[in-house]
């Protein structure tokens, strides 16, 4: 892991055997499941059947409910601190993904931080292109604040990730109050795919390659332009943003993505906490309860939102 508190520390350590065999495993089913294959409904499919393989932790329950009328989930740790909750917005390309098919990680990071999680399942691309998912996550948000939630953490992987930002920034715009921290997971904050990882990174990356990622972009973007700020929240305006933990992993075709905007948001005064993790995948925190890497980004969150 290199670790960067924008003072740029750095700490690398070795990759374990257990991430060197997951990944060997994801990247065989990413080339039967998902590549050469451009159907939504498919990958919609397969990518809840890859998430099959990881175990829903104990200590942990989740209940599936409706709130303004979208499917959520509710996962509430055994160990509940409850002056706060964390608001999870899934990642997936704003495409496919679900509650469901991140519910082990969701359910990690509630029992770590020891916060009430809210996952929500956004409207998605093609179906509802931009603008659905940023006006699905300001309506939780707002009916968060109404119903009593004063301090809300938003966190969100990939796609997740950049519509966290997205809402942040919306939030700010309303002038509603502001979320009290982010969690960052290897955020997808550039949709003109400008970054150089997009290459040099193509053969490290298990989980996902640039046909994947344009594939994606091209559905939600939609009559759109990759260059909208809130399509691409690499490109906001980071004045007043609350505290945010930024992880990545260093084999991410998405690194680019994280490395400029944790030195944008820093640049414009954010506290800023931004680790890289020695030859990780994108989102290889998903894979917590058997990669130790993954383990430990985990309980990095729980140390850094007790702090907020």
């Amino acid at each position: 892991m290199i670790y960067i508190r924008l003072a740029f520390n750095k700490k690398i350590l070795m990759r374990s055997v257990q991430s060197l065999v997951a990944q060997g495993i994801i990247r065989a089913f990413r080339e039967v499941l998902f590549i050469h294959k451009t159907e939504t409904n498919t990958h919609r499919v397969n990518f809840e059947r890859i998430s099959n393989i990881i175990k829903f932790p104990r200590f942990v329950k989740m209940e599936e409910t409706k709130y303004v009328d979208l499917d959520v989930a509710w996962f509430i740790p055994k160990k509940l601190d409850k002056k706060r909750i964390i608001l999870y917005l899934h990642g997936g390309g704003y495409c496919v993904g679900s509650y469901h098919s991140h519910r082990a990680l969701i359910a990690r990071i509630a029992r770590e931080t020891q916060y009430k999680t809210i996952a929500i399942n956004y409207r998605m691309a093609p179906e509802n292109p931009f603008p659905a998912a940023v006006e699905d996550a300001v309506a939780v948000y707002k009916q968060l604040l109404t119903d009593g939630y004063q301090e809300i953490i938003v966190s969100g992987d990939s796609a997740g990730g950049g519509l966290s930002l997205v809402l942040t920034h919306q939030i700010l715009k309303l002038g509603l109050q502001i979320p009290k921290g982010l969690l960052l997971l290897s955020p997808w904050t550039d949709l003109t795919m400008s970054g150089e990882s997009i290459q040099t990174k193509v053969q490290d990356d298990a989980l996902i390659a640039p046909n994947l990622i344009e594939l994606f972009a091209n559905k939600y973007i939609n009559k759109d332009s990759a260059t909208n700020p809130l399509i691409s929240p690499l490109f906001l305006a980071f004045e007043n943003f609350p505290p945010t933990l930024i992880q990545v992993g260093s084999f991410e075709v998405l690194l680019d993505d994280s490395t400029r905007l944790a030195k944008k948001m820093h640049d414009a005064g954010v506290q800023v906490d931004f680790e890289i993790y020695e030859k990780q995948m994108h989102v290889f925190q998903f894979l917590a309860g058997i990669v130790p890497e993954a383990n430990r980004a985990i309980e990095k969150m729980g140390k850094f939102t007790k702090v907020l």
